[in-house]
């Protein structure tokens, strides 16, 4: 069995495209976790703009029938 000697901390274009490699990954993530959050809040809203709708519509008057 071989073991594996220690790499060496990547140079030049290989640390470049590494790095590179590592901001595309937390770009993703946080993307990720702004839609998530923001389709909970749209959620929430959505379902307090229907809780107000119903209320106004029960606050309406009767119309008396001709």
């Amino acid at each position: 069995m071989s073991q594996k000697e220690p790499s060496e901390p990547l140079r030049g274009d290989a640390a470049y495209r590494a790095q590179r490699a590592e901001i595309a990954k937390n770009n993703d993530a946080a993307y990720a976790r702004g839609r998530s959050r923001r389709a909970a809040k749209d959620a929430e809203v959505a379902q307090r703009r229907m809780a107000d709708d119903r209320a106004e519509r029960e606050r309406l008057p009767i119309q008396p029938e001709p």
